[in-house]
């Protein structure tokens, strides 16, 4: 069976994410967001990109939109409290 554009995005975005090209990665998360504003799997990914640059409020958007397509995300939720509770310190 041929994969969607969605997916070989998909696919590329890891592959870059995987070799610490994040800003690649975050090019090619975007792209698939683009296609299917649901894919929880780059919403996830990117909140991860936005994290690893401390930019914890796009991180904590990302998470929490994640979670809002599939609030069974346990990374998005971990990784979420975690900033969260940075805020509360």
């Amino acid at each position: 069976m041929e994969k969607t554009k969605e997916e070989e995005l998909l696919e590329l975005a890891k592959f870059y994410f995987l070799n610490s090209k994040f800003d690649e990665a975050k090019k090619v998360f975007d792209k698939v967001l683009e296609i299917n504003s649901l894919n929880s799997q780059a919403c996830c990914n990117l909140g991860l990109i936005y994290e690893y640059k401390k930019d914890y409020e796009q991180a904590k958007q990302m998470y929490k939109k994640t979670l809002d397509i599939d609030e069974t995300n346990k990374v998005a939720k971990e990784h979420l409290d975690k900033i969260t509770g940075l805020d509360n310190e």
